[in-house]
């Protein structure tokens, strides 16, 4: 009898023993149900990732500011905001793999649209930056670790010239309003193109102020990329 070792099958059994055994210490629940498991049940992460809709692999499309194509993952629902803020309050809870899972599609996707726009040449990601409170709490960037987690390099071309105030509560009108003239370029950004990435996309005023404060440094914005836009 001939004994076949499947590496792959014996990585996934391993890591999910460890899980549970962990699971066993550290009793956790689902960020996205709330039932008894670990960090997000296979119910939940199945959601997470699943298609927009039957026969869309391509996510939610929308025009940023000057035609700029934005590309989202999925629709902002409950799921997509608890699943975000259990990893944002707690890095440690293992989401990131899911969210990066989920993410991934738009994201390979926009990177060949941007680069095909560009004569076959790959756009630098960026990063919005987080906001300095929010950075100084939580001490690491929840869209960065995502970014890394598939693979990619992401830069940090700008950064808050002010801190705008918290917009939770503002209606559109106020949070473009709120946000102008709130970032700048670390540098010249001249000749280099960027396809922005963003966990959530709702009025779209942060990614407009990104836009334009690449856009004043000389850069150009190929495209934007988020894990989910909110409707309307």
């Amino acid at each position: 009898m001939t004994f076949t070792f499947d590496r792959q099958a014996a990585v996934v059994a391993t890591r999910a023993a460890c899980l549970d055994a962990w699971s066993l210490l550290v009793p956790v629940v689902c960020a996205g149900c709330g039932s008894p498991d670990r960090g997000l049940c296979d119910p939940c992460r199945a959601r997470l990732c699943a298609p927009v809709g039957p026969g869309s692999d391509a996510g939610v499309r929308w025009s940023c500011p000057g035609g700029i194509p934005g590309l989202a993952a999925r629709r902002y629902d409950a799921l997509v905001g608890a699943v975000l803020l259990a990893y944002k309050e707690d890095a440690r809870v293992g989401l990131v793999r899911p969210l990066a899972a989920a993410l991934e599609p738009a994201f390979r996707l926009a990177m060949v649209e941007a680069a095909r726009a560009s004569d076959g040449v790959a756009p630098e990601i960026a990063t919005i930056p987080a906001r300095r409170r929010a950075a100084r709490e939580r001490g690491f960037h929840p869209v960065e670790r995502i970014v890394r987690r598939l693979g990619a390099r992401p830069r940090r071309p700008l950064r808050w010239a002010r801190e705008p105030a918290d917009q939770r509560d503002f209606g559109r009108a106020e949070r473009f309003a709120n946000l102008e003239g709130a970032l700048v370029a670390r540098e010249t950004l001249a000749d280099r193109r960027f396809l922005l990435v963003e966990d959530v996309v709702t009025t779209g005023a942060t990614v407009a102020e990104a836009v334009r404060a690449v856009h004043a440094a000389g850069g150009v914005v190929a495209g934007v990329v988020a894990l989910a836009r909110v409707d309307g």
